[in-house]
């Protein structure tokens, strides 16, 4: 009997292990392609991989826009992801199931056009919103290298592996936070 439980116990640990190795996995593969598809200005594939409740709060033809909108205003923003730091363990409640991501990447904001002056403005924003020691202005360029410890709420049906993304840190992204029950964020911090 003893041997059994130690088994099972060893068993358990080794399925846990996988599983986890397996769904760093899968959002490595998802970050990537949002970020390319962000780089890359398809803002239909970004938001198709946003969680759908996201557009109760900002509709998607207005997250498109404003999208579209950030480049014509002068704001060239690329992202280079570099690597998931931690997952937390997946929590499940009603239909679906949700997972903090906790991941690290280069943000470059290159400044033109109407925000051609604006770097005044935005590098105190930045250093808030990034802390003072991850954000470097270039003058010559007029732009922005950020070192961005970011997190992300992922979600999907219980019986999906069809995950949906949360920004869930910046200002903006603040009220976001609405969409995911009190109890699962307690339990993803």
């Amino acid at each position: 009997m003893k041997r059994l439980s130690i088994l099972l116990l060893l068993s358990f640990v080794i399925v846990s292990g996988f599983s986890q190795k397996h769904l760093q996995a899968h959002f490595e593969k998802d970050l990537i392609n949002y970020t390319n598809a962000f780089n890359n200005k398809q803002w239909h594939t970004v938001t198709q991989m946003m969680y759908p409740r996201v557009f109760e709060m900002m509709s998607k033809s207005n997250m498109l826009l404003f999208l579209e909108q950030m480049d014509n205003l002068g704001v060239k923003m690329t992202t280079d992801f570099r690597s998931i730091d931690h997952i937390s363990k997946v929590v499940k409640t009603g239909t679906e199931k949700y997972c903090k991501i906790q991941y690290y990447g280069v943000i470059r904001v290159k400044l033109s056009g109407l925000m051609s002056q604006g770097s005044a403005l935005m590098q105190p924003q930045f250093e808030q919103e990034f802390g003072k020691e991850n954000v470097t202005y270039h003058e010559t360029s007029n732009s922005f290298t950020i070192q961005a410890h970011r997190s992300m709420v992922a979600v999907a049906n219980k019986q999906s592996e069809n995950w949906k993304y949360i920004d869930i840190n910046s200002s903006m992204a603040k009220g976001l936070k609405k969409l995911i029950p009190v109890h699962v964020q307690q339990a993803l911090n």
